[in-house]
């Protein structure tokens, strides 16, 4: 009777835990990540355990999987937990989910028709801020620009 009874409450405690929910989390990070992509397109963020290749990045901003070695990425995570990815040169502002072993695009959201010069990013939140230079500043969702000035 002992091992049956054992058997129930750790059949129970096991199925309790497998509905666990942690609700209100904030995944925001304080600050942008800011770093240099190496010659083999890889951005590591070791603060934040993240290493991931940008050479498809590049291949659909700038239709060269190569053209960001070297170049400053900038990464921000939202307060819901989705990636904001842009640069210098960029049109757009990359945004992504986390996936098993994979960051899957959200959406592209265009932020300039000519290219950012130097962009910064903010969590602002609900919004992700992005800023370029005098006069540049847009409150980005994870799917469309909020509001702000046009470049």
């Amino acid at each position: 009777m002992r091992k049956i009874t054992a058997c129930g409450l750790l059949s129970l405690a096991l199925a309790s835990c497998s509905s666990l929910r942690i609700e209100h989390v904030d995944y925001g990070w304080p600050v942008e990540f800011v770093s240099p992509a190496s010659q083999s397109n890889m951005v590591t963020a070791d603060r934040y355990g993240l290493s991931f290749s940008v050479a498809t990045i590049a291949a659909a901003e700038f239709q060269d999987s190569s053209a960001l070695a070297g170049s400053q990425i900038r990464l921000l995570r939202s307060n819901e937990g989705f990636y904001f990815l842009t640069g210098p040169r960029f049109k757009h502002v990359y945004v992504f989910r986390c996936d098993e072993h994979a960051l899957v695009k959200e959406s592209v959201i265009e932020v300039s028709q000519t290219g950012l010069r130097d962009p910064r990013l903010n969590l602002r939140a609900p919004f992700v801020e992005l800023l370029d230079g005098e006069g540049f500043h847009k409150l980005l969702t994870r799917s469309e620009i909020q509001e702000g000035s046009n470049p």
